[in-house]
């Protein structure tokens, strides 16, 4: 049997999702829950990674099973094995075809700025700009240059791959009060690539950067020429799309 969970995860004290060998990941908290359950090793397998630091609001895993349990028990059974940053929020039994990261159709990622005073409680939960003068509507405008498909390279810290195209689907930039929500949504992401892009816009917000130049690094696929890049306590996985 085959399940497929969402679980949402505080990425603080994380390195990351993946397992890593001497180090706490998501994935290997929710497996060593698993072995107790299942009596046997159970190997996750997860939409994508997160990096170190970075939160889940709705990350998608599945695992193959033989036990014979409802999805409520499982998931009960799985949550109260958890340490406290993670938590399961469904379970719910598919076909065997089903796959977390391969019939994954899109995927949503926010990124937090806190333009307001600081607050030591949130430090861990979204980027503090220290400065108070972003163009909001002129960021905006950057976005856009964004949407649709385009060889990303000049926006991710992976240069090993052949392919570098993805497509976004949309980047919204949502205003509440202090907080700006930037919201990215698109087939697939490469590594970095929402911090970076994120971190390129508000350049832009504070006229370091025009909207030419933005098109022009889009277009050079060269990493130095967009060497920003946004702490990871800001990002959020949104919402897996199927």
């Amino acid at each position: 049997m085959r399940f497929k969970c969402i679980v949402k995860y505080d990425g603080t004290l994380f390195h990351g999702f993946q397992v890593q060998k001497d180090l706490r990941t998501v994935q290997a908290e929710i497996e060593r829950v698993l072995l107790i359950i299942n009596k046997k090793k159970t190997t996750i397998y997860a939409s994508g990674r997160t990096d170190s630091g970075v939160h889940a609001l709705a990350q998608v895993f599945h695992f193959d099973t033989d036990i014979k349990m409802s999805e409520a028990n499982l998931k009960n059974a799985i949550n109260s094995r958890l340490p406290k940053d993670i938590f399961v929020v469904s379970v719910e039994r598919v076909s065997d075809d089903f796959h977390a990261r391969f019939s994954a159709k899109a995927k949503e990622y926010h990124y937090l700025v806190e333009t307001g005073e600081y607050d030591p409680l949130l430090k861990n939960y979204r980027f503090f700009y220290k400065y108070n003068n972003l163009d909001v509507l002129r960021m905006k405008e950057a976005a856009l240059i964004f949407v649709g498909k385009h060889d990303f390279q000049s926006f991710t810290k992976n240069h090993i791959l052949e392919d570098f195209e993805r497509e976004i689907f949309s980047i919204e930039i949502e205003e509440k009060n202090s907080l700006l929500i930037f919201k990215f949504k698109a087939d697939g992401f490469l590594h970095n690539m929402v911090r970076i892009l994120a971190a390129m816009l508000i350049e832009v917000g504070r006229y370091k950067y025009s909207l030419e130049q933005i098109k022009y690094i889009l277009g050079q696929k060269n990493r130095k020429l967009a060497p920003k890049i946004l702490p990871s306590s800001g990002l959020y996985l949104y919402k897996v799309y199927y």
